[in-house]
């Protein structure tokens, strides 16, 4: 009898623990269904028109890697009209590569002055900053511009305005930063006044150097800064250090931030990726790591072609960035660039006179060594920083 009843309390303690188990994954469950359903709060309106988006001829061995990852453009678009997508200059230019593999997660900012060729798919060759790709013809000519200058076949888009960008880091608390000198906090707070003009906000000017928590304003004036020593690489250097702190703070953000999150800043995002590439996404940004960041193009210097193109960075030469830019992003050791690549790198250097032993090598994360020669971009008259991007 004793046996009988030993055996029911453990049949009774299993049947308890079995429950518990069945509610923890239907609440699990239930969380995923959620917050799933949370994604049709992007835009999703706007599908790229493949016709418009130009991929190069390249070997069948680059074919497959292209298989095995997930690349996608990523375009920060500084309008002064916020949530519109459909031009203006993208100040951000950045490139997501998730391997699918082991879900890990690298990004490249492509400086925005770099001097590419621009054009879409059925014009003829058009060299400037390739900023200006976007302002010409939307996220096409934009996605063509990486995939033609860079030897990539980008599978997806994502927009976001600065705006956004600053209501994501408000949500998450803000995001700590080194003010690295004197110089760089006065031109964080003289963008600060271009910035909040923008976005309608009336934030206060960050107190003094050091490691400091700005709000989300005072995190987009920093991403903006050009006028310090470094000037288009540092402030690129800067943009991934502020998408960086987001992603670790994103990380242990608790339900109710990641909600609130959610439901402000996703209807500010335009793009085409499925829910099922947003949850691979999530998981990549998981495994996201500073040190597989960087800077494009890798070797370079920046001059004054012409009056149309105003200063650029130029790429010393394409080809070796190119092929820089695969082992960074694949792998690929002793990549060859396509024939495409080839003729831009050429063309390039009998536009500047400058070839690879004229480049000055910045490293992934650190430009602070480098001043290059300033920018032409119209100037606001009293803070002396860029009101409005440059239009070609």
């Amino acid at each position: 009898m004793a046996e009988l009843k030993k055996n029911a309390a453990k049949r009774k303690k299993r049947k308890l623990i079995l429950f518990i188990i069945e509610l923890a994954i239907l609440a699990v469950v239930l969380v995923a269904l959620y917050f799933y359903q949370k994604l049709n709060l992007l835009d999703t309106s706007y599908q790229v028109d493949e016709s418009q988006i130009q991929v190069n001829d390249v070997e069948e061995d680059t074919l497959a890697t292209f298989e095995g990852y997930t690349t996608i453009a990523v375009f920060g678009l500084d309008n002064r009209t916020q949530g519109v997508y459909s031009s203006g200059n993208s100040d951000v230019i950045i490139i997501l590569n998730i391997n699918n593999d082991t879900k890990e997660m690298s990004m490249v900012s492509v400086y925005r002055d770099t001097y590419l060729n621009v054009a879409a798919v059925d014009e003829d060759d058009k060299f400037r900053k390739c900023n200006s790709a976007y302002a010409y013809g939307g996220v096409e000519q934009a996605i063509t511009m990486l995939n033609r200058n860079l030897d990539l076949d980008i599978d997806n888009y994502l927009c976001v305005d600065f705006g956004a960008v600053a209501e994501a880091i408000n949500i998450l608390g803000g995001v700590e930063i080194d003010i690295e000198s004197e110089e760089e906090l006065y031109w964080l707070n003289a963008y600060m006044d271009d910035t909040n003009r923008n976005l309608g906000t009336d934030e206060d000017y960050v107190s003094g150097t050091g490691t400091q928590t700005l709000t989300g304003v005072q995190a987009v004036a920093y991403s903006r800064i050009r006028y310090t020593s470094g000037n288009d690489y540092k402030r690129a250097e800067r943009q991934r250090r502020v998408i960086s702190q987001m992603f670790e703070k994103a990380k242990s953000a608790n339900l109710s931030q990641i909600n609130e999150l959610i439901d402000t800043v996703f209807p500010d995002i335009q793009t085409d990726l499925s829910k099922k590439d947003i949850l691979t996404m999530a998981t990549a940004f998981l495994n996201y790591d500073l040190s597989s960041s960087g800077g494009f193009p890798y070797y370079k210097t920046t001059m004054t072609i012409s009056s149309t193109t105003g200063d650029v960075v130029v790429p010393l030469d394409l080809e070796s960035n190119v092929i820089a830019l695969h082992e960074q992003l694949f792998g690929t050791e002793d990549y060859t660039p396509s024939s495409t690549v080839q003729e831009y790198s050429d063309y390039i250097i009998d536009m500047t006179g400058l070839d690879a032993d004229d480049a000055v090598e910045d490293s992934f994360t650190d430009s602070d060594d480098f001043t290059g020669s300033g920018d032409t971009d119209s100037n606001d008259s009293e803070t002396g920083v860029d009101s409005e991007d440059d239009e070609e």
